[in-house]
């Protein structure tokens, strides 16, 4: 009883709870919004080594990816990429990722001296895995003595990159990672584009399977991920295997 004589009434938020949990989950929502993007988006570069690039990436982040070589002290820049889907021999264009980004950085005026191209056999999934895999054997098979390699790649796809070439590249060097700009939306508004939403959330999920997949297949050796002996697998542009150093 109040002073009065009255009822005592508690406050209306200790009456309803669930406006406490409601709360909470837009505390929650709104911390989710605002910094999964950065979280996904991550920068982590060693600056030496080789520069890996995905060569399926957008052709505004291709460009960024020669001035980050130019910035670093890498030995080459190696695209890695499978088929474009689509395409054949007699249409005359790029049948691969790493063909169409080699060429793009062709044109970009970069020094052919320091770039390789690994075209990856076509997958029917795993090929973020498996075009790592293939890096780690082209670095087996030519020799070359690195202590690092920085994996550039587009935006939120980077976290998922990330872990999966830390995975098929082992121990045996430091891996380091540059998310490039996503030229598909702008990153500050992505909640509100259908496709930065579908993006942001695809990159998420597949972050999630893979951390879950690569904690149960820790006893699995990365070399089983490792790319076939088929002769086409891997490819050079314009100059031999370099020598090791």
């Amino acid at each position: 009883m109040g002073i009065w004589g009255n009822r005592y009434e508690p406050p209306l938020l200790f009456k309803a709870p669930l406006l406490w949990v409601t709360a909470g989950i837009c505390v929650l929502l709104i911390f989710f919004v605002t910094s999964i993007y950065g979280f996904l988006a991550v920068n982590h570069p060693l600056g030496e080594g080789i520069l890996v690039v995905e060569g399926w990436i957008p052709a505004k982040t291709l460009a960024e990816s020669v001035h980050v070589f130019n910035s670093g002290a890498y030995q080459y820049l190696v695209v890695v990429g499978g088929p474009i889907v689509g395409t054949g021999a007699e249409s005359g264009h790029a049948r691969t990722y790493a063909d169409l980004a080699a060429s793009r950085l062709e044109q970009l005026g970069f020094d052919t001296n320091k770039l390789i191209k690994i075209n990856v056999p076509p997958v029917s999934s795993e090929r973020t895995l498996t075009g790592a895999a293939h890096v780690k054997r082209w670095l087996e098979r030519s020799g070359t003595k690195v202590c690092c390699v920085d994996i550039l790649t587009a935006g939120v796809h980077a976290r998922k990159s990330w872990i999966l070439s830390r995975y098929a590249l082992g121990g045996s060097y430091r891996v380091g990672i540059i998310a490039g700009p996503q030229a598909s939306f702008d990153p500050k508004y992505w909640p509100v584009s259908r496709k930065g939403t579908w993006i942001v959330v695809r990159n998420l999920a597949g972050y999630v399977y893979y951390k879950f997949w690569i904690l149960f297949n820790r006893k699995a050796s990365p070399r089983d991920w490792q790319a076939t002996d088929q002769g086409e697998s891997l490819s050079i542009l314009e100059n031999d295997i370099p020598p090791g150093e």
